[in-house]
């Protein structure tokens, strides 16, 4: 995919995408408090038909207020109106376009196509805005692998759990999470991995819901935190409350961070000293795990870059009010 996605696996920090109706001014209003990594303007599930038309001319208002706080800005656009979406959202300030239904390779090409066009007659920076992905169909997940090596616009891919359900005929029952989207998740990770971007989500966990906004923080935090163990390294979230938990959940735990830096230094000394290995707290580490440590490392620095970044944004606009 090239260096443009190597440095998006390691670098790219979103671990908390807020949706955000761009049509409810009373959400808009507030979403650049609210300390997400990234927010996403909706345009599909959360405006109604009748109001589309309305709802994509606000986008170019919109985006000013809610990047106030330094989070990326992406639009999810609708399948089958993407040229009038298109047609609204690629103008400046714009990181990213989200996908939904995402079902082939040739699919996302033309919208790459249709999004170079505009940014060449806009004189924006071609090839700048991004995508990130939602596969929410069983052809969809079947064909994941070749959707997330579509274009090199691709920095994410999602698993859209709740149409997937209604797509494979799932009956609503949360205990029955794991095994119903076991196969569509890990299938998922793995194809992201292959095309070198980043998969986000919650996974296949039991008891979990990322539709019921009575989940408290700490369900969340939980939830996000399995997550990261498995592999995803940020998930879309549909309420407020939920951020800091997705912020906190995202990212790498101090204990972790300290026993990495001591592991670190240990190896270091090692090679050194023309060995190859070192036991920490009666563990041994060798090549194989300090490029795992490298990596936790790396993706902190990362973190506490772009929480400096959102810092200095809400500093520049006069901070959060009260």
């Amino acid at each position: 995919m090239g260096d443009t996605n190597t440095v998006t696996r390691n670098s790219l920090v979103r671990r908390s995408k807020l949706f955000v109706p761009v049509n409810r001014e009373k959400f808009v209003v507030k979403a650049w408090t609210r300390g997400a990594d990234c927010i996403i303007l909706d345009l599909e599930d959360a405006v109604a038909p009748a109001d589309k038309a309305s709802a994509r001319k606000m986008v170019k208002d919109v985006i000013p207020q809610v990047n106030k706080g330094g989070a990326d800005i992406q639009v999810r656009i609708n399948r089958g109106l993407e040229e009038e979406d298109l047609d609204a959202i690629i103008i400046p300030g714009l990181t990213s376009v989200m996908i939904p239904k995402s079902e082939s390779a040739e699919e996302i090409q033309r919208i790459d196509q249709m999004v170079t066009q505009l940014e060449k007659e806009r004189g924006l920076p071609e090839g700048k805005i991004q995508f990130d992905l939602i596969v929410e169909t069983a052809r969809g997940i079947v064909h994941v692998a070749t959707i997330a090596e579509a274009s090199p616009r691709i920095v994410q891919v999602n698993n859209g759990q709740t149409d997937l359900s209604v797509n494979m005929g799932f009956p609503s029952f949360s205990e029955l999470n794991f095994e119903q989207f076991f196969y569509a998740e890990n299938r998922l990770l793995y194809a992201a991995r292959s095309a070198n971007v980043q998969c986000c989500g919650l996974g296949a966990q039991n008891n979990v819901d990322f539709t019921n906004v009575k989940m408290g923080k700490e369900a969340m935090l939980k939830a996000c935190r399995h997550a990261s163990w498995m592999g995803y390294l940020g998930a879309v979230l549909i309420h407020p409350g939920w951020v800091d938990a997705a912020n906190t959940g995202f990212k790498p735990p101090e204990d972790d961070l300290e026993l990495a830096r001591r592991i670190k230094t240990a190896l270091d000394e090692a090679y050194a000293n023309g060995e190859g290995s070192v036991s920490v707290d009666g563990r041994m580490y060798d090549v194989a795990n300090m490029k795992h440590i490298h990596y936790i490392l790396e993706r902190a620095e990362a973190i506490a870059r772009r929480e400096g970044e959102k810092a200095a944004a809400i500093e520049a606009a006069g901070g959060i009010p009260a």
